[in-house]
C-alpha cells in the first residue's frame, strides 16, 4: 500500500472481515432465539411454593425516658412527636419469623433492622417449596423487645406450578393472597 502525501488510506474493512461479523451476529441471534425458546422453570414439577413478604417496625431495644413540656415547646411545630417518649437508644430490636406446615416447624428465622444504626424497618421475603394440596399454614412474627406477636394460621389449598403469598401489612396484620 502506497501512501501518497495529502491522501488518506482507506479504512474500509476487507470483504472476509465484514463476512466473519455477519457470521457472527447470525451465531449470536440463533443462539439467543434457541435460549429464549427453551423454558426454564423455578419449580420442580409438580411441587407448590409459599411466599411469605413483611416490612415491620419493631421498638426500640433499650426504654425511653418522658421529654418535659419545655423540651417539646423548643421544637419546631414540624418535629413536635404525637407523644412525650424519647428513645434512650436509635436501635431497634430484631424480628422473629416462624413458619409452621401442618403443626411441623418449617422455617424460623431472625430479622435485623435495616440501616447502619439499625433503626429502619425490618424486611423479609421467603420462599418455601413445599408439596401441593391442603396444608394448615401457620405464620408467626414477633418482636424480640417486647415479645408482641403477629400470628396467623391458615388453611390454604396449595396448587402444583403455583405460589400464593402471605403478606404483613402494617397496621393490618397478616393477609393471604
Amino acid at each position: 500500500m502506497s501512501v501518497v502525501p495529502g491522501v488518506v488510506p482507506s479504512r474500509r474493512p476487507g470483504l472476509l472481515r465484514v463476512a466473519g461479523f455477519v457470521a457472527l451476529l447470525v451465531a449470536v441471534s440463533w443462539g439467543l432465539g434457541a435460549f429464549s425458546a427453551w423454558p426454564w422453570t423455578v419449580n420442580a414439577p409438580g411441587s407448590a411454593r409459599l411466599r411469605i413478604s413483611l416490612r415491620h417496625v419493631t421498638g426500640f431495644t433499650a426504654g425511653v425516658r418522658a421529654r418535659s413540656a419545655e423540651e417539646i415547646a423548643r421544637l419546631p411545630a414540624h418535629m413536635r412527636p404525637k407523644d412525650a417518649s424519647v428513645p434512650t437508644t436509635g436501635r431497634r430490636a430484631d424480628a422473629v419469623l416462624t413458619v409452621t406446615l401442618d403443626g411441623r416447624p418449617a422455617l424460623t428465622r431472625t430479622y435485623r433492622p435495616t440501616g447502619v444504626r439499625r433503626d429502619g424497618p425490618v424486611y423479609a421475603y421467603e420462599e418455601l417449596e413445599v408439596a401441593p394440596g391442603r396444608h394448615v399454614v401457620g405464620v408467626t412474627l414477633a418482636d424480640a423487645s417486647t415479645g408482641q406477636a403477629w400470628p396467623l394460621t391458615r388453611d390454604m389449598e396449595l396448587a402444583p406450578g403455583r405460589a400464593p403469598l402471605v403478606e404483613f401489612v402494617a397496621g393490618g396484620g397478616w393477609q393471604a393472597h
